[in-house]
């Protein structure tokens, strides 16, 4: 028969086993919680990035990729987006018959888009080995499907016009991008693309003017 003064000391030792117990318990849920949210779950932008295109100083565009924290690269990044954007129009432009000069002027973007996506593709790969992947976004993706459905005049017109809003967006996030600029190659770049664009809408504008748009 167990004695008096033992059942203390029994109750204690049981009450010991069963904290460990459920704190074992705690602790193997815990690791599970975090592996499933490590597998399973969206990963959130690093503490300190940011995942829109306001830190660059641009038109706050939907789904730009998050921030690194180094202007130069999260500017290659994120032009490189944009310059995508371009592409998918100018592509279904040339395509297109019975739209005015809008098809030439689709033709020479091309070119010169392309030539300059690869470049910034080159430098993130080359400086910081960074293989990326430019994605179109999705109101680039919306102004695509919106001109679509569109033949003639009205093509041309609304085309000028997207292509013209399109430019601004760009130059809006140069403008932010160079007087953070640490890259005499990028920063180089990145005025040549404004100068270019600029006189690119003064160009569209005068052929909106003509079309009536």
């Amino acid at each position: 028969m167990t004695s008096t003064s033992a059942r203390p000391l029994a109750t204690l030792r049981a009450a010991v086993a069963l904290h460990g117990l459920l704190f074992g318990i705690a602790a193997c849920s815990a690791k599970e919680k975090a592996t499933d949210t490590a597998v399973g779950a969206p990963a959130s932008p690093p503490a300190g990035m940011k995942s829109d295109s306001m830190a660059m100083g641009g038109a706050g565009m939907s789904g730009m990729t998050a921030q690194t924290g180094d202007p130069d690269r999260d500017f290659l990044r994120m032009m490189s987006d944009h310059h995508k954007g371009l592409i998918a129009l100018v592509h279904m432009t040339q395509e297109r018959n019975g739209v005015g000069t809008a098809k030439a002027d689709a033709a020479t973007m091309d070119k010169a888009q392309d030539a300059e996506l690869d470049a910034m593709m080159t430098m993130l790969e080359k400086t910081y080995k960074d293989p990326y992947a430019p994605k179109v976004l999705p109101e680039h993706q919306a102004m695509a499907v919106s001109l679509k459905p569109m033949s003639g005049k009205g093509y041309e017109r609304t085309f000028y016009q997207d292509i013209v809003k399109h430019h601004n967006e760009a130059i809006a996030m140069i403008d932010g991008y160079l007087p953070k600029a640490r890259s005499a190659d990028v920063k180089t770049m990145a005025e040549k693309m404004k100068a270019d664009q600029a006189r690119e809408i003064a160009d569209f504008q005068q052929k909106l003017a003509k079309i009536g748009g």
